[in-house]
């Protein structure tokens, strides 16, 4: 909720602003989003849906017509998109104009490059892992992440980087590591892996400011939520990777001990620092599932009915107590917005 219209809020809940004016109130402030926003929403969305077009149409006509054009027909088309991406946005660089779409052009610029290693593999038949070619994709569009400085690109770079781990892990010798702990291993790599991007993420695409206590900043970055519900995907994975193991009980301990720092830095970062409500909501997702895998290994030992009526009494449990603690930090972070002596002088 923006501070206009805690404001307009605050003011009717007072009686110093009568019900009839909190229209014109309202529209004065830009509560809501004039016309010019609107424009500009459109047309990004426009420019968006152009750009998967292009994408999909070169895609697919290569595919569709691949018994009917040669190798060198399949490596110029590819190319030749390529060069005059890059070419447009060069020159559209020199005039210093159109930042968004020099950076939609960066990005089918990486993701061609990713076909056209995909139809030299194709081609060729060269036998390669999987791995190797995200890895090799990943590795190539570098300068085109730097450079474009898109949310949108890094995304697709994360993407591509989680990617070639799942599949190199996957096929990767682990013998030097001890049997019982090379799935902890593989899902740890993952999971510090993606924590390290949503710290990245939070050091370089966050503004970072002095802030108080408790800050009434309650929106981060699009891009910071995807990264943040990767992390908390693979730190849940790690905490339940040996639910089902026998006999490992070092193992454990030192999944739920990372799994514990986890949740300890997203409560530290999101709730004591600045609160965040979707951020805090994936911290209780994570413990409620955590919760529920470990205590069906407990219940559901025989199969019983009484261990699934625990079960769901059990998540009707957590879930309401998730519920009303939300509920609590997102109305005590508009109480501590509304009331600015709240948030004190000594944190100036």
């Amino acid at each position: 909720m923006t501070q206009a219209r805690r404001t307009i809020e605050q003011l009717l809940d007072q009686g110093s602003l009568p019900l009839e004016h909190a229209e014109a109130a309202a529209t004065h402030l830009e509560v809501y989003p004039t016309k010019q926003t609107w424009l500009i929403f459109f047309d990004r969305l426009l420019l968006i849906i152009g750009t998967v077009t292009l994408l999909l149409s070169l895609v697919f006509f290569v595919a569709y017509n691949w018994q009917y054009l040669g190798k060198m027909g399949k490596f110029a088309l590819v190319e030749v998109a390529l060069v005059l991406t890059l070419a447009l946005y060069v020159a559209l660089s020199f005039r210093r104009r159109f930042k968004f779409i020099r950076q939609l052009l960066l990005l089918i610029s990486s993701v061609i490059t990713g076909s056209l290693l995909a139809l030299f593999g194709q081609v060729y038949q060269t036998g390669a892992d999987t791995w190797q070619l995200f890895f090799s994709w990943a590795l190539l569009i570098i300068p085109w992440v730097l450079i474009a400085r898109f949310s949108a690109l890094w995304l697709l770079w994360l993407g591509l980087v989680n990617a070639s781990l799942l599949l190199y892990l996957a096929v990767a010798d682990l013998s030097f590591i001890s049997y019982p702990y090379q799935d902890l291993f593989r899902v740890a790599i993952l999971a510090l892996a993606n924590f390290a991007a949503l710290n990245l993420w939070l050091i370089t695409l966050e503004k970072p400011h002095k802030k108080p206590l408790i800050d009434t900043k309650t929106s981060l970055h699009w891009s910071t939520y995807i990264v943040g519900l990767l992390s908390t995907y693979f730190a849940t994975h790690l905490a339940i990777v040996t639910v089902f193991d026998n006999g490992y009980l070092l193992t454990t301990l030192l999944s739920l001990a990372l799994w514990a720092s986890w949740c300890g830095f997203i409560y530290w970062c999101f709730y004591l620092q600045q609160v965040d409500v979707l951020m805090l909501t994936y911290l209780c997702f994570s413990i409620i599932t955590v919760v529920m895998f470990w205590a069906s290994r407990l219940l559901l030992e025989d199969w019983q009915a009484g261990g699934f009526l625990a079960l769901t009494l059990l998540l009707l449990a957590m879930s309401s107590v998730a519920v009303v603690w939300l509920r609590k930090v997102a109305n005590s972070d508009r109480i501590s917005a509304d009331c600015p002596s709240h948030r004190g002088a000594d944190y100036e």
